[in-house]
């Protein structure tokens, strides 16, 4: 015993007598601990490690800390797991790897040579959504356990798979890796003809994703019965980090959507309203008169244009879908049964005008579509585009208005930036509410002054976060919390013992009755105010769309409204129905979790 050493006794509960403190009596001090065991170690690990793991099902690692000099690059890679075996593997452009799964084992892939679509389903998850994403050289896709995964080559391809335990050849089926089959021949062939490599606007091949909906059914395909065979195509929509469109991976041929087509902007009053003013606003900023040639592309029932030509002004339309086209000509607007092409008009530096409705929004030859339009205008001519803006759809989370249809989804940057690229300028932009929110862009020839609203607009959405991917990742998260939030108010007012049925079919629709998982089973059909679409079957549903004739006298109803950008046109003119005691429910509402 150290004899400089006092040692007092007391009556103390401690665990050591003279030697340890209570933290009890450590906090009677004042004292505070602010770290614990679990957090720390989770710092450090974090701290040391550069690849951080996240919750994606798949999820790529580029190579960082790049030396690059006369000889060449080099590029390191930090890998989280361990490996043990390397498998190097060729691939002829075409052909198709994996349609397998592994119960255990992370899938870790190398690409040094070439480009493949990366096919994913999560199967422990009874509503998860097919994802698709593009691999290209330099990446190390990283697949989670129970995720089924499918490898389409786009091209002569070489990958190092990095192994982490068993993978002999013996066991396949049985321990390590278990077949199941994502992607079959028909599925194959079109990604291998569909699949987007590189953004439609610019030409960058580094897109980053942003959120699959799934295989969808087209928007606006409806079916005539219920065993009607339909096609589904991925739906999922990337970024740009050069130029800032976003925009679909995949494009559905234009003839599967567009010839035959059951959408008619007429049956709406607010989009008469919106292009009756349009129209005004056109014949007094441009001083169109009787000389004057407006022409609309995708001109659908003529809504645009009546309007025009009620004021005296020379028009023509231009729609691809036989039977739209022919209600135009039937109610006198001159229309061409086509699509916009070199070869629709004859003559150039003709027309006055020219606006595209949601075109822009639809088009996939947007360089095409551009020359075409500036070859048909007059020198001091102005192309008028209106698409569906990106901003709203983020800050309102309104994801339903991503369907096959709309390969681009526009924002002021982006549009100012396509344009720029082919020496032209956008001069001035409006805000317009069609859609749920649009934007209307006024292009000109280069040499032509510019609207301070320009500017404002590129300074807002700069602000709002529009040139970050980070935006974007947040609006899918968003996305995927609204669905398990609509879901879960479904099954609540099923449970309470209500009917429910939809309002409207629009193409939205389709995309958020599908991705939701909502079915014949949830609402018992839908009403529908254009006739055109009485009888019909929203596809990958079964949800038959009636008369609203169907809603007289019904009891223990619940409207849920499908078109949630025409809620309140709706519910004026159902006012009978609510009075009846018919409760009318927008169905963004129901993506609140405390509905």
């Amino acid at each position: 015993i150290n004899p400089e050493l006092n040692i007092i006794e007391t009556d103390d509960e401690i665990p050591n007598l003279g030697y340890t403190l209570s933290n009890q009596k450590l906090l009677d001090t004042g004292f505070e601990f602010q770290h614990n065991i679990k957090e720390s170690l989770t710092e450090m690990i974090e701290n040391w490690s550069i690849t951080k793991k996240t919750e994606d099902l798949e999820y790529i690692i580029r190579g960082d800390k790049e030396y690059i000099d006369d000889r060449g690059k080099i590029s390191n890679y930090e890998l989280i797991e361990p490996i043990n075996l390397i498998g190097y593997i060729e691939s002829k452009p075409g052909t198709v790897r994996a349609n397998h799964y592994h119960p255990i084992q992370e899938q870790q892939c190398l690409l040094i040579k070439g480009k493949y679509i990366s096919v994913i389903k999560d199967l422990k998850d009874p509503n998860a959504v097919i994802e698709t994403r593009l691999i290209k050289e330099g990446d190390i896709a990283v697949i989670r356990p129970n995720v089924a995964h499918t490898m389409v080559f786009l091209e002569d391809s070489i990958f190092l798979n990095l192994v982490r335990g068993e993978r002999e050849h013996e066991n396949y089926g049985i321990t390590h890796t278990i077949p199941y089959k994502l992607v079959d021949e028909k599925f194959r062939q079109e990604l291998v003809d569909g699949y987007k490599t590189e953004c439609r606007s610019c030409g960058n091949i580094h897109l980053e994703n942003v959120i699959s909906l799934g295989k969808s059914p087209m928007a606006n395909n409806l079916l005539t019965t219920k065993d009607e065979p339909y096609e589904t195509f991925p739906l999922q929509m990337n970024y740009c980090p050069e130029c800032h469109n976003a925009q679909l991976s995949y494009v559905v041929p234009a003839e599967k959507m567009f010839d035959n087509y059951l959408y008619v902007s007429s049956t709406s009053k607010s989009f008469r309203n919106h292009f009756e003013n349009a129209a005004i606003n056109y014949i007094d900023r441009f001083n169109l008169n009787d000389d004057s040639f407006v022409v609309d592309i995708g001109s659908n029932d003529g809504i645009a244009l009546k309007p025009l030509q009620d004021r005296g002004v020379s028009v023509m339309g231009v729609e691809p879908a036989k039977n739209v086209a022919k209600i135009a000509m039937d109610n006198g607007i001159p229309t061409i049964n086509s699509y916009f092409d070199e070869n629709t008009f004859e003559g150039d530096n003709i027309a006055d005008l020219i606006t595209a409705s949601n075109v822009f929004a639809h088009a996939d030859d947007l360089k095409g579509i551009t020359k075409n339009v500036f070859k048909l205008l007059k020198e001091d001519g102005t192309f008028i585009v209106e698409v569906q803006y990106i901003l709203d759809t983020i800050k309102d989370l309104t994801f339903d208005n991503i369907y096959h249809e709309h390969v681009n989804y526009w924002s002021v940057t982006s549009i100012n930036n396509f344009f720029d690229g082919l020496g032209l300028s956008v001069v001035d932009v409006e805000h317009v509410n069609t859609h749920g929110g649009s934007i209307r862009v006024y292009v000109k020839r280069s040499g032509n002054s510019v609207n301070e609203n320009v500017t404002s607009f590129l300074n807002d959405e700069e602000a709002f976060g529009l040139t970050n991917h980070q935006i974007y990742k947040d609006f899918a998260t968003k996305v995927e919390t609204s669905k398990i939030n609509v879901i879960n108010n479904i099954n609540k007012l099923k449970e309470s013992g209500n009917i429910l049925v939809g309002y409207a079919s629009p193409a939205k629709a389709t995309t958020a009755l599908n991705y939701y998982g909502i079915n014949n089973n949830d609402l018992e059909f839908v009403v529908e105010d254009n006739e055109l679409k009485h009888g019909k079957i929203i596809p990958g549903t079964n949800i038959p769309i009636l008369s609203k004739s169907e809603l007289n006298g019904k009891k223990n109803i619940k409207v849920i409204i499908l078109a949630w950008n025409f809620a309140k046109e709706i519910k004026e003119n159902n006012k009978d129905l609510i009075d009846s005691g018919i409760e009318f429910i927008n169905i963004k509402d129901l993506q609140n979790k405390n509905y």
